[in-house]
């Protein structure tokens, strides 16, 4: 790996760091499903959540607080910023910022959630709801409600103020069933007509994303290839060897996720999460040196002042969003490429790609930020013009690991950061001391 001492383009990064420090206490804590707009959709047809069935609903929460022997049990509706409640026992809740509620990561997976004692979770000790000051929620054990088209809209939960031995396994199947029958009683009705070119909209979109991303280790290697041939008589170039092999890895094993941790009937992303070392995750794409799209080679450093703590995250997904970002760099930046990382004021980790070079005119960074947006028609897009596909979809790998992602561009410079919250280094701290506890 080559290391530099360039300072990270200190006047952008410097800029960026004092942005962050003072945002730092607003990161959300909660993670972003990668299909969310597509699951909006379903939660906001849900026939049920516009009907009077309050007793029945309240009595399957009922049920639920006597099940785990919690004071308050509540069936939550997960929306895009916020979420409320379809019933609660037990407590007074009204509407709520999605930072403030639990159910946000329940929905993240298809499994129930467990959590014996909040406060000691790397996820939650900081929680507004769980930190001094705020009601003292200490024990969480929720089901996902899943609706028949596969999509997750809330939670089935219970909640106290105590922590709590894990329930039994019986005791969560009982709960599972209970989730669906709340379904049942929700999807009782003909669903509200939906515009299905929409949802076929979002899953064209999403293979978009990922042929993308199939596409440009292909051209990379492509053109690679093209130039070992055209200095085949002067000697073989062994960067150019590593990195056309490095660009067909990455193609192998984003394939081998894509199959593993996706599922095309509702556009959803799973993660596959594990401790790993932020300084493997950037060993790799540091390596990395290839022809941009004017044809010169660009390599990357890696900054001496860059962490190397470990961190918990799916390894195969951060490595896909940096390489989109170097890549990026690589065909469209300037010469000057530093990777790096850094922790903000409040622990969270921010991971800066930083390139000499200005963004073209034409480029809306704005767009980014919107959902699914591809930077026009995907017809008429390839891989060696504008910021290509890759960034949206690294926002969209960031947010469903609970992280943000910021292109920050000037006259001299463009970063694209990745920020990720606290909790995912505390989590991996505390894996290894269990680790080092069985050796």
């Amino acid at each position: 790996m080559k290391l530099s001492n360039i300072d990270m383009a200190s006047h952008s990064h410097d800029a960026h760091s004092l942005k962050q420090d003072r945002e730092s206490s607003r990161l959300r804590t909660y993670p972003i499903p990668f299909n969310e707009e597509a699951r909006l959709r379903a939660v906001f047809a849900i026939p049920g959540l516009r009907e009077e069935n309050a007793a029945l609903l309240d009595a399957i929460c009922e049920a639920t607080r006597k099940l785990l022997d919690c004071p308050i049990a509540l069936i939550s509706v997960v929306e895009d910023d916020t979420q409320w409640y379809k019933s609660v026992v037990g407590f007074e809740l009204d509407r709520m910022p999605k930072n403030n509620g639990f159910c946000a990561h329940t929905i993240m997976s298809g499994e129930p959630m467990v959590v014996p004692d909040l406060r000691a979770d790397p996820r939650f000790e900081a929680h507004p709801m769980v930190a001094e000051g705020g009601p003292g929620a200490r024990f969480y054990a929720g089901v996902p409600l899943i609706l028949s088209s596969g999509q997750r809209f809330g939670s089935l939960c219970g909640i106290d103020l105590v922590p709590h031995e894990a329930p039994s396994d019986k005791q969560m199947a009982v709960l599972t069933d209970l989730g669906k029958a709340v379904v049942a009683a929700l999807e009782n009705l003909p669903p509200t007509p939906q515009d299905q070119r929409e949802d076929e909209a979002t899953k064209s979109t999403f293979i978009a994303l990922v042929g993308h991303e199939l596409r440009t280790p292909l051209t990379i290697l492509f053109g690679s290839l093209q130039l070992l041939e055209a200095t085949a008589e002067k000697g073989i170039n062994k960067l150019l060897v590593s990195s056309a092999r490095k660009s067909a890895k990455h193609l192998i094993g984003l394939v081998e996720n894509i199959i593993a941790y996706s599922d095309a009937s509702t556009g959803e992303l799973r993660l596959n999460e594990q401790t790993c070392n932020l300084h493997e995750l950037f060993n790799d794409t540091a390596e990395l040196t290839l022809p941009g799209a004017d044809g010169v080679l660009k390599s990357v450093s890696v900054t001496e002042d860059s962490l190397t703590t470990p961190i918990y995250v799916d390894p195969d997904q951060i490595k896909l969003a940096l390489n989109a970002l170097v890549l990026n760099a690589i065909n469209h930046g300037g010469s000057e490429i530093t990777m790096g990382s850094r922790k903000d004021a409040s622990g969270n980790i921010d991971i800066s790609i930083i390139d000499d070079g200005k963004l073209d005119e034409k480029i809306e960074l704005a767009a980014l930020y919107e959902p699914f947006v591809v930077g026009g028609n995907i017809a008429n897009r390839d891989t060696r013009g504008g910021l290509g596909l890759g960034l949206p979809l690294t926002r969209k790998l960031v947010e469903l690991h609970g992280g943000e992602f910021e292109v920050i561009a000037d006259d001299h410079h463009t970063s694209a950061v990745i920020r990720l919250p606290a909790w995912r280094v505390k989590a991996a701290q505390a894996d290894c001391s269990i680790l080092s506890a069985k050796d």
